[in-house]
């Protein structure tokens, strides 16, 4: 500097010092600023992730338990399929499970067939005796609650109740039944809902609640896969009859006692769905499966698509006997940032590319969440 002022290198060298501070502190600005955007959305990704962890696996071993009853060696998971792997939520055709079924039971409303059904539109008059709660209305049942009714071969329907009786111990269907059910038919209150992925307009996913009465109830928002791989027993129920009534399973329907016709005509005395009988003996239906190094076997779709079917093959609400075998579901769930720009191109960090390119810090790549359920009564 002189006594005219600065020179004219002075000035450029100030300017440039400045151009460097203040990019430098443009720089740090906008770290900071990315910084401050990344961590929340990092949170609400992990955050996404585990409330779709604990919804699928509170709902799964929920569905394994289920309601005892009368001498506590029956079980709503003996007899029905309460978890059922579905390649689509609407039930479509597919390579793998993507969607998973579930009934379960609700503490509370339990009771027997006091008289047989009329007719399959006929109404369901409960027996007030154990295991029927002491309450009121009948059995603790109301209206509007959904109810499954089941027999021990197989036969199920699940409805939602229209009307109570109190005074008469009678529950009524909105619709007609499946069939009639006898004497002796197990009702209990349940939840019937599936759960899978939803596609929005948006192209993102949400991972869904679908109920029986028709309700959709979102969960957790950018999930873009969902694997749902079931694990089974790999050997056939063990079987036996029993000196009275009916017989003894180690796994899925006991046996009928060996005189016992089949309302349906279909199967001989003593046979259903998973028994039939050899040298007056129950013998299983089902074939062994190759198990692997945990002892369990792994089930694809084609194992629930060829039978024996239950309660028998074409009527309403059929189902594979191998659903029985079920003990274990592993669920793999990927999970991606909502906001399109931390996510870069499409491949094996994204599975929905973004409009972040560059890296660290931008960029938050999928969370693939892997865990297993087992089921509690098998």
């Amino acid at each position: 500097m002189t006594d005219r002022g600065f020179t004219l290198v002075e000035l450029l060298l100030a300017t440039v010092i400045t151009l460097l501070v203040v990019g430098a502190g443009l720089a740090m600005a906008g770290a900071a600023r990315w910084s401050l955007a990344v961590e929340p959305a990092t949170i609400d990704t992990f955050r996404r992730a585990r409330e779709g962890v604990m919804a699928l696996a509170d709902a799964i071993a929920d569905a394994g338990g289920g309601v005892a009853m009368g001498d506590g060696s029956w079980a709503l998971d003996q007899t029905l399929p309460v978890v059922r792997p579905l390649t689509a939520l609407d039930g479509s055709p597919g390579a793998r499970f993507t969607a998973i079924g579930l009934l379960r039971s609700v503490p509370g409303a339990v009771g027997r067939l006091a008289l047989a059904q009329t007719g399959p539109g006929g109404s369901l008059t409960l027996d007030r005796a154990a295991p029927c709660p002491r309450s009121t209305p009948v059995c603790g049942f109301r209206v509007d609650d959904v109810a499954v009714v089941f027999d021990g071969r197989g036969r199920f329907d699940v409805f939602q109740i229209a009307a109570v009786s109190d005074a008469l111990a009678r529950l009524t269907p909105p619709a007609a039944l499946s069939r009639a059910y006898g004497e002796g038919a197990w009702v209990v209150a349940a939840r019937a809902d599936r759960f899978g992925l939803v596609r929005q307009v948006d192209g993102s996913q949400t991972l869904t609640r679908l109920t029986f009465t028709g309700a959709s109830e979102p969960l957790v928002d950018g999930v873009v896969d969902l694997e749902v791989v079931p694990w089974g027993r790999p050997d056939v129920p063990g079987l036996r009859d029993a000196d009275e009534g009916p017989g003894l399973a180690s796994w899925g329907l006991m046996p009928p006692p060996a005189d016992e016709a089949d309302d349906d005509e279909v199967f001989a005395d003593g046979e259903h769905c998973m028994v039939y009988r050899s040298g007056g003996k129950p013998r299983s239906r089902l074939s062994a499966r190759v198990p692997d190094a945990e002892g369990l076997a792994r089930l694809a779709p084609f194992d629930f698509t060829d039978g024996p079917w239950c309660p028998l093959e074409g009527a309403a609400a059929a189902f594979d006997a191998d659903l029985l075998r079920v003990q274990r579901i592993d669920i793999r769930m990927r999970v991606e940032v909502l906001s399109a720009e931390f996510r870069g191109p499409a491949g094996r960090l994204f599975a929905r590319g973004g409009t972040a390119t560059l890296a660290a810090p931008r960029w938050i790549q999928d969370r693939i969440i892997a865990f297993s359920v087992g089921l509690a009564n098998r």
